[in-house]
């Protein structure tokens, strides 16, 4: 699948763990790549989900709620909603 992402701000990938949560810029619209197999939580819901190793994703949320993934290899973007 091919589609167009526009990045609002750099990448971040330390947010491993419940203690580096993160709202991600309060991001509502998330761009989230894997470089390896991670589940990938939103804090203030309970929610979570596992990508595969060089999967990417995205990820709709409330701009306060925090996420955080397993393991500091995973990348989350803060975009607008991709089109195609």
């Amino acid at each position: 699948m091919t589609f167009q992402i526009h990045p609002l701000a750099a990448k971040v990938n330390n947010i491993n763990g419940t203690s580096n949560a993160s709202t991600v810029g309060r991001a509502k619209v998330l761009y989230i790549m894997g470089t390896a197999a991670d589940t990938i939580t939103n804090k203030t819901t309970g929610a979570s989900f596992q990508i595969a190793a060089g999967q990417s994703i995205v990820m709709f949320k409330q701009d306060a709620d925090e996420v955080f993934s397993g393991v500091t290899t995973t990348h989350f973007t803060k975009i607008n909603y991709p089109r195609g």
